[in-house]
């Protein structure tokens, strides 16, 4: 039996930042092809459940806000396509909301139907914009 998704009548990429940051994982989970491979820094995360468990936080000491700065898309309109976000992770402790770090990197998304496909984090800021095919107009290392 095949299960039939609601419809996405959001941003995808917007939505998958928003309910990470937020801890919604219903939300998250619901933006995300059943399909999905996250592609984190531990290794790869297949499919909805693992990706829930990807996106599930302890609580306390260091956690993350991540901030979009800037978002290149190719196709999303149309629900497919590609797309880069060029964020900010602020690190703050959640004892106090102290800061603790900030760092600058790029989230590569694929996207089917509407929702999020694939998702791979890179440092290199360059690198995930030629990855993503957006490389026009990057400056030569």
């Amino acid at each position: 039996m095949v299960s039939k998704l609601a419809p996405v009548t959001h941003d995808p990429i917007r939505e998958f930042i928003r309910s990470f940051n937020e801890r919604d994982l219903d939300a998250f989970v619901e933006v995300l092809d059943p399909e999905v491979e996250l592609h984190s820094m531990r290794g790869l995360r297949k499919g909805r459940d693992a990706a829930r468990i990807w996106a599930t936080r302890a609580p306390g000491g260091v956690q993350q806000m991540v901030e979009l700065e800037e978002l290149y898309e190719d196709g999303t309109e149309s629900g497919g396509g590609s797309a880069v976000a060029l964020i900010r992770r602020v690190w703050s402790w959640e004892e106090d909301g102290s800061h603790a770090s900030t760092d600058e990197m790029a989230w590569l998304f694929e996207l089917r139907d509407h929702r999020v496909r694939s998702w791979r984090p890179f440092e290199d800021r360059r690198a995930a914009l030629r990855a993503g095919g957006f490389d026009h107009g990057v400056a030569a290392e």
